[in-house]
């Protein structure tokens, strides 16, 4: 009875943080998605189980589980290739730009990764943020809807949740 009590209490805390962001005068979280797209050369690939390892311009190498797999027959080994990985996010905002508000942060799953950034520049036209992180890399997000980041400007501390899930396409080029 307890443990479901608690389950009952703690869903009931995590469906509210968004209220209790907005009430505290922080923006309410949003959706969003962040893109990569990058050239490589393909080292290896494995058609059956959608597999392709590429090394970039720089000589790093990185595989990939290919979820978009229209092209995949026409990647080659020794072939160059377009990746495009897409992840969707939740965004946070956890202080404003003077950090003097902040709201309560919630657990997330294992599968989920966290990164908290600092807004650095935004474009509320387009929902376009450029973050920037803890270990100092700049990485951009476009919030879904932009009315959704009216409130957001830059100084300000967001704590971004990916989904555990990745969208990767790859594409031959020339």
């Amino acid at each position: 009875m307890k443990i479901k009590a608690f389950r009952v209490i703690a869903g009931a805390l995590i469906a509210a943080a968004p209220f209790v962001s907005f009430a505290a005068g922080l923006p309410a979280p949003f959706e969003g998605s962040s893109t990569l797209q990058a050239d490589g050369l393909v080292k290896a690939i494995d058609q059956a189980n959608h597999s392709v390892t590429v090394l970039d311009t720089q000589g790093g190498e990185a595989s990939f589980n290919v979820t978009d797999t229209r092209n995949l027959a026409q990647i080659k080994q020794g072939g160059k290739v377009h990746i495009r990985m897409m992840r969707n996010a939740v965004i946070t905002v956890t202080r404003s730009a003077d950090g003097q508000v902040t709201a309560p942060q919630t657990g997330q799953p294992d599968t989920v990764q966290t990164v908290t950034a600092r807004v650095e520049a935004i474009d509320h036209a387009s929902g376009i943020m450029a973050l920037k992180g803890a270990d100092g890399s700049v990485f951009h997000i476009q919030g879904r809807d932009p009315a959704r980041t009216a409130g957001v400007t830059p100084g300000m501390q967001v704590v971004v949740a990916f989904a555990p899930q990745v969208s990767v396409a790859v594409a031959p080029t020339q």
